[in-house]
């Protein structure tokens, strides 16, 4: 086994300012990266806001939801909004968000609940999950000025495909 001493790659904080509000926006397993970042910046990086939209079928498919239900009640700067598309699977009434990612993104739902608007300017947004979802949040974020993220010419939407 052989590892490097930093994490390398385009799917890491490390280029983003500080001053930068960040959504991490996932579905299923997607969630798994992200947990690594908030672990290690979430109390750090002051100034900041964050938040994580968690989509899944059902509630019991929000991996991590104890661990980042406690992060929201012990840290100001973040907010936790899991979703779930099958409501009526759930043995207990749900009563948190229903639908899809896109829905909490044109509802404006984060930003009513940081009490601002999110532009590019001000939020980066990374996409982690189904690749429907990557691609169709990419598409919708696109629309209100969002850009792809990369080395060569930085942008506010950060992407992680996977199959």
């Amino acid at each position: 086994l052989w590892m490097r001493e930093k994490v390398f790659g385009m799917f890491t904080l490390d280029d983003i300012s500080n001053n930068k509000n960040v959504i991490f926006f996932a579905t299923g397993t997607g969630l798994a990266p992200y947990m690594s970042m908030l672990r290690s910046h979430l109390i750090s990086d002051t100034g900041r806001k964050w938040a994580v939209v968690h989509g899944a079928m059902n509630s019991w498919d929000l991996g991590y939801r104890d661990e980042l239900v406690t992060m929201e009640r012990f840290c100001s700067e973040f907010n936790y909004i899991p979703v779930i598309s099958s409501p009526e699977n759930e043995p207990v009434q749900w009563n948190g968000e229903v639908g899809f990612l896109d829905r909490i993104w044109t509802e404006g739902i984060v930003g009513k609940i940081w009490g601002k608007e999110i532009t590019p300017g001000n939020t980066v947004i990374f996409l982690c999950g189904h690749p429907a979802m990557v691609g169709s949040m990419e598409t919708l974020l696109g629309q209100y000025g969002f850009t792809l993220h990369s080395k060569q010419k930085p942008g506010s939407i950060i992407k992680e495909k996977f199959a």
